[in-house]
């Protein structure tokens, strides 16, 4: 033997794809494998070991990842192929893998089988003549599964009679001996564990009438198994199947990963190679059974995930997809078929092909598609959607806030002692009264929940004084209020979002509620820490609170101050607010769906308050703009066209008011 090799030692070398494939100067056979672009070689011919790297690439490539360690330690990876990588993702936090400390295992540290495991399986034969009954028991078994004689040869597999055991079983050095068949499992060639599996007829009693007879009938196999691995973790079942230096093309178009390696074998017979069995089913390590093959699986490009339809074979499925992520396409079998050697031995080879070829991405909500939205979108064109509602003001406030029940983030701002809380109140009392709609109060700044009660009260009727009505005048409304609006006051917990949350959801599996009213954003408590500064509280409390109100169509409404507004040329007046004024973060404006501010305006001749709806996500139904209002002394406000208007109003003008009660519309 040679110290080393050149490619030119090799004349007689044929093209396979992105290797060469020539005959071993070790063994003889034409099992030799070498890669064209690292120059890697070897010799996947069982029992030889000869393995190593060209000279002609020692000076090309000086530094590379490894999947294969020649024989003067030179490392080989294959092709570099663009990666969804696992392990990058697992050693940042990502994974529930192995950490950064601790070493990753690479294929060579796959130890062989030893020769007095291995030496005591027989290869199945196709020979016709033959008497021995381990041949005999492995053929009845795969033929009964569905698996031709010719591709199990292929596929390696091995029979004896062998000691296996039950998964229940304690003392695993008494099982019982049984004609098995052997899964032999090769990497680079060579055998690193077999599995065994017992292929004996299982039989039961047949009964007449609950009384037990001596005729047995048969029952399918037994299902025992032992296995010889000198290696832990044991690698995945049929993994030199995508071994860098096995595989023709540059990228391996599809995987198939089983919950068993008898499926292995049901898919090779159904004409697909490319195929792998987790190593122990449906309890296997993920991180640590693919962690020495990740290179090698970087170069697949779709992995179809075929797993059992039983409890663990559906959890195996998702920690699969979790594992793989976005690659793993899904199959759907029939319901009386528990996994696809069932589906071959049940319908036939025609029907494991449409399993496979129809294996589509997990659903996704976050996906869509313009096939799932189709009548959806007919109706948008026809002018059949939500519309949205007006909140009871009139037309110029409809023009700048027309909402629709399809929720999301509401973000109310004014300087203080600007009129938040009450031009609030008159708004959720017109949306409960005019609309319908169910409102639910967080108010940390409202103390006295009677007091605010009863001024909604105050608001329905359009009254100041409410001493001279009677009990039953009154109960009416306090009764439809009751049935439109609830309090939260959180005391048994601490006001944070996930808390918030949790209480609204309390009233909303029970009631209609489309409103919930946070103020002021103030009180709340979000986590801020070194690794998490207040503008992420910030971003991550507006997110939760617009996904849950997206998700169950509930608009919700936060009152936040503005940060230390700036004085205009040294003077009392301040700077106009915006929506990057709020305190704390520019994501309020980034993430609301509707922001306005609440100003109240005190002059000489006149007296009202200002909205200025600064943003509009849909501007489909309304627009940003400003609208003027002038307060009642019961708290209703009424929208003015213009500041002239409100200055005639002042001077004696006869404008129009809302003062009639609204316990007409509750009635109605």
């Amino acid at each position: 033997m040679k110290p080393f090799y050149y490619l030119c030692d090799f004349p007689e070398r044929k093209n396979a794809g992105k290797n060469f494939v020539t005959e071993c100067p070790k063994c003889g056979k034409k099992h030799l494998y070498i890669s064209k672009t690292t120059g890697a070689f070897h010799c996947f011919s069982s029992g030889c070991d000869f393995k190593g790297k060209l000279k002609d690439f020692w000076e090309e490539r000086p530094s590379y990842n490894s999947s294969f360690t020649g024989t003067a330690g030179d490392k080989f990876m294959g092709t570099n192929y663009p990666t969804h990588n696992i392990r990058q993702e697992r050693e940042s936090g990502n994974g529930n893998g192995k950490s950064t400390s601790e070493v990753p295992m690479i294929p060579e540290d796959y130890k062989k089988l030893p020769p007095e495991a291995f030496s005591k399986i027989k290869p199945l034969t196709d020979d016709p003549e033959t008497k021995d009954q381990d041949q005999l028991a492995a053929r009845r078994y795969l033929t009964d599964q569905g698996i031709s004689l010719k591709t199990a040869i292929e596929a390696r597999i091995g029979c004896l009679t062998h000691r296996c055991y039950g998964k229940d079983e304690d003392n695993k050095s008494t099982g019982t001996m049984y004609h098995c068949v052997a899964y032999i499992n090769f990497l680079n060639g060579q055998p690193v564990n077999v599995k065994y599996r017992s292929c004996d007829p299982s039989t039961i009693k047949a009964t007449d009438e609950g009384e037990t007879t001596d005729r047995e009938k048969a029952a399918g196999y037994t299902k025992l198994w032992s296995q010889d691995s000198p290696t832990t973790p044991c690698p995945p079942y049929h993994i030199d199947c995508i071994n860098p230096l096995k595989v023709a093309e540059e990228t391996v178009p599809r995987l198939i990963i089983t919950e068993g390696e008898k499926d292995v074998l049901t898919l090779e017979e159904a004409g697909y190679h490319y195929v792998i069995s987790v190593p122990n089913g449906a309890a296997s390590d993920l991180s640590k059974s693919f962690e020495a093959f990740e290179p090698w699986i970087d170069q697949v490009r779709d992995i179809v995930i075929c797993g059992d339809i039983d409890l663990p074979g559906r959890t195996l499925v998702k920690h699969l997809t979790d594992y793989f992520g976005e690659r793993c396409l899904l199959t759907t079998l029939p319901g009386d078929c528990k996994d696809i050697s069932d589906v071959l031995a049940t319908y036939g080879i025609e029907v494991v092909h449409e399993i496979i070829e129809s294996a589509r991405p997990q659903h996704t909500a976050d996906i869509i598609t313009v096939s799932e939205r189709a009548n959806g979108i007919l109706n948008v064109l026809h002018g059949e959607y939500d519309h949205g509602y007006d909140v009871g003001y009139g037309p110029l406030t409809d023009h700048v806030f027309h909402p629709t029940d399809q929720g999301g983030l509401i973000i109310e701002t004014g300087v203080p002692n600007s009129g938040k809380t009450d031009f609030l109140n008159d708004l959720t009392c017109r949306l409960m009264a005019k609309t319908g709609r169910y409102v639910c109060y967080l108010s940390f700044e409202v103390p006295d929940k009677d007091k605010h009660i009863a001024h909604l009260v105050q608001l329905m009727l359009g009254k100041v004084n409410t001493v001279n009505y009677t009990q039953e005048q009154l109960k009416p409304i306090v009764s439809f209020l009751d049935s439109h609006m609830v309090h939260l006051d959180l005391h048994e917990v601490s006001p944070t979002p996930n808390n918030i949350i949790a209480r609204a959801d309390m009233v909303r599996r029970t009631l209609p509620l489309k409103y919930l009213i946070i103020d002021p954003y103030l009180f709340m408590e979000v986590e801020t820490n070194r690794y998490n500064t207040e503008t992420q509280a910030i971003k991550a409390m507006l997110t939760q609170m617009q996904a849950w109100g997206r998700t169950n169509n509930i608009w919700v409404i936060i009152v936040a101050h503005p940060r230390k507004l700036t004085k205009l040329n040294g003077k009392n007046e301040l700077e106009e607010i915006d929506m990057y004024t709020i305190a704390g973060s520019a994501n309020w404006a980034n993430l609301a769906d509707f922001i306005f501010s609440i100003s109240r305006i005190n002059r000489q001749d006149s007296n009202y308050t200002r909205l200025d709806m600064l943003k509009v996500r849909d501007q489909d139904l309304c627009q940003t703009g400003s609208v003027l209002y002038v307060r009642q002394a019961c708290g209703r406000y009424d929208e003015r066209e213009s500041e002239d208007q409100v200055i005639a109003e002042a001077q004696g003008k006869v404008m129009s008011r809302d003062h009639s009660p609204w316990i007409s519309l509750i009635e109605n």
